[in-house]
């Protein structure tokens, strides 16, 4: 009876011990509350592969046509023209926002479902001269955290500024202006 009794306290601890150690090395720990939701990142330096939505890990600065962006990815969802721009648009799964905690070792989000992600090839005079891709970030969040090998403490300011730094890349892109002079 004892000796089931101390397998039993054995097994326990290391479940315990376990599911204590997994959330642990998930490398994040801290006492913070959020906001999530889309943010975008322009782009020139990308590098398709043939599987829609996926780029290669080394990046390149060669000039894409309008045929070789099918020709790796497919067909686009939707096309757009802004200034003198043609936009081809890729949808790239659905996005998140909302706001959550983070308390010790364990995130709690608070979630819903808001739309697409997309990723939007900017063409001009038949190259894409630019990439805006859009996903999940963390807008402001208040409190400490540690993770990805630094702490951080935080007060509630914008954490991510791509949004803007996108929205003048597509202004530049999409003028008159000669964007090939630059390179």
């Amino acid at each position: 009876m004892i000796l089931r009794v101390l397998i039993k306290g054995i097994e326990m601890y290391r479940s315990v011990s376990i599911v204590i150690l997994s959330l642990i090395l998930s490398g994040c720990v801290g006492l913070a509350v959020g906001t999530y939701g889309k943010t975008e990142r322009a782009r020139t330096d990308f590098r398709l592969i043939k599987e829609r939505n996926q780029f290669h890990f080394s990046k390149t600065y060669e000039w894409y046509t309008e045929e070789d962006i099918i020709e790796h990815w497919g067909e686009p969802e939707a096309v757009d023209n802004l200034k003198e721009c043609k936009v081809l648009i890729y949808k790239d799964g659905i996005s998140w926002a909302g706001v959550g905690a983070f308390l010790g070792i364990a995130p709690v989000p608070l979630l819903i479902p808001t739309g697409t992600y997309k990723n939007r090839f900017y063409l001009k005079n038949g190259l894409a001269i630019g990439l805006v891709q859009e996903y999940g970030e963390i807008g402001r969040y208040v409190g400490y955290t540690c993770g990805s090998n630094e702490c951080s403490t935080s007060t509630g300011e914008k954490t991510n500024y791509n949004k803007r730094d996108s929205e003048e890349a597509i202004e530049r892109w999409c003028t008159k202006y000669d964007v090939f002079a630059d390179n």
